[in-house]
């Protein structure tokens, strides 16, 4: 088998075994034997220099989101600011209803030793492509880039604490006004990006 095909198969073994037992209670050797190669032959290590390499590869490959997935650079086409946060808040719920099977891994990452740092590396993509989108807004006109990330943190940070409820499933009642509530934080949201400072 090619070493592509390997590789891919050592990741999707990674990420099952992460997912249903956890980062640190799963050993290379079973990865190995999960993925179909013989234990401590060498093979791992021709792909991967650690687990936490492999950790951080199945976390962009299949936990993260990137800007393309999430359409940022097209986001010019829907004409509006409000129907651009409407097409970014929709794309971060179904990316959080994509991680739900990975919601404990998620977990179990942020509380590792480098858990922070791969978080804030995964997420450089998407405050880059948040950035150039906020960028073109009257409001973030002469702001710095600094200045930008808060204010689109801000704007996002509304949308996403919805979600994280929701997730949480602390919000029911919440839930069943979505539909308001996305459309309240939108046009206000739009009201103030479309405004001059």
């Amino acid at each position: 088998m090619s070493r592509v095909n390997t590789k891919d198969r050592i990741m999707q073994a990674a990420l099952e075994l992460f997912t249903a037992e956890g980062y640190q209670k799963t050993s290379i050797a079973r990865i190995e034997i999960e993925a179909g190669l013989v234990p401590r032959a060498g093979a791992f290590y021709r792909h991967f220099d650690s687990k936490q390499t492999l950790l951080v590869e199945v976390a962009k490959a299949y936990v993260s989101e990137t800007p393309e997935e999430f359409g940022l650079e097209r986001l010019a086409d829907y004409g509006d600011t409000r129907a651009e946060l409407v097409a970014i808040a929709l794309k971060y719920e179904e990316a959080m209803n994509r991680q739900k099977p990975y919601a404990r891994l998620i977990e179990e990452i942020r509380l590792l030793d480098f858990g922070a740092d791969l978080q804030d590396e995964l997420n450089a993509d998407m405050m880059v492509g948040l950035d150039a989108w906020i960028k073109g807004k009257p409001a973030a006109k002469g702001l710095s880039r600094k200045q930008r990330s808060a204010l689109v943190i801000s704007v996002i940070g509304g949308w996403l604490f919805y979600l994280s409820m929701v997730r949480q499933g602390a919000a029911a009642a919440i839930d069943a006004l979505r539909d308001t509530l996305l459309d309240e934080w939108a046009t206000r949201w739009a009201s103030i990006l479309d405004s001059a400072p």
